[in-house]
């Protein structure tokens, strides 16, 4: 019952829902700004990330799994401010309850192709799904895969190379199977500690071969040489524990949208 900061931001029609740091996360409505109720249903839940779908943690399995959850709009607004009914288990739908997401298990949305990518530490498989209807599409079952971006898979490193798939983002056909070759030259390029801090969160972005490090309030752009390119020198972020759930990117790459600020506008 402590008050903790917002974390997340969510709209959706008339109502807007907002995750706070201690996992309490409740709908208000946009109209008269008044908390509608608490999406949590349970006093030991708590809600480590909010995408139109509940990415849930219980202190009853000491926070080791993640449990995730649908709720229909329509009914947000029948639901009591403190009091959960029987009747209401009918608006949320549990997703991906076959699947066992234990740590070090995750689930990461891809709003831009609108897929679902979830990871099953117990069985090494990772699955995808429509966000629309949260229907499986398709399945990779391969325990030298290192690393996965959606449609492209990044095995283990032999000797001289990394092999690397791209697969079609509806079903998981490889597209293109092919080896990119390291070329080592015995040259290292070591960045001083004081101009690369180690950061809390990365986005690469392939296209323009550069990528994102986000540390405390600060952006900055680096190239893969290791050399700065750019700094948000002018303002900082809103909340200073950047993760890749309050992290998203656009079709657009050349384009980089910040919060630095909250503010909240009431009718008058």
């Amino acid at each position: 019952m402590k008050s903790a900061k917002v974390i997340e931001l969510v709209a959706a029609h008339d109502i807007f829902f907002a995750l706070a740091h201690s996992g309490v996360c409740a709908a208000f409505s946009r109209e008269s700004n008044k908390r509608i109720c608490f999406l949590n249903v349970s006093p030991d839940e708590v809600i480590r990330s909010l995408f139109y779908i509940t990415v849930s943690v219980y202190a009853s399995d000491n926070f080791s799994s993640l449990k995730c959850r649908s709720t229909r709009i329509e009914c947000v607004e029948l639901f009591s401010v403190t009091v959960y009914t029987k009747g209401e288990t009918r608006c949320r739908f549990p997703l991906f309850v076959s699947k066992y997401l234990k740590w070090p298990g995750f689930v990461e949305f891809d709003d831009v192709n609108g897929k679902v990518l979830t990871y099953s530490a117990q069985d090494s498989i990772y699955r995808v799904f429509d966000l629309k209807n949260y229907t499986l599409l398709y399945s990779i079952s391969d325990k030298h895969v290192q690393e996965i971006k959606i449609r492209l898979l990044i095995f283990n490193r032999a000797q001289s190379h990394v092999p690397l798939k791209i697969l079609s983002i509806e079903d998981g056909t490889v597209l293109k199977d092919f080896n990119h070759f390291i070329v080592c030259h015995a040259e290292l390029k070591e960045v001083s500690r004081t101009e690369f801090m180690t950061p809390s969160a990365f986005i690469f972005l392939y296209e323009n071969q550069l990528f994102l490090t986000f540390r405390n309030r600060t952006v900055a752009v680096w190239n893969f040489c290791g050399e700065l390119v750019t700094s948000f020198e002018d303002h900082l972020l809103w909340h200073p524990d950047c993760n890749a759930n309050n992290i998203c990117i656009t079709s657009d790459p050349n384009l980089v949208n910040c919060f630095s600020g909250w503010r909240c506008l009431r009718k008058r």
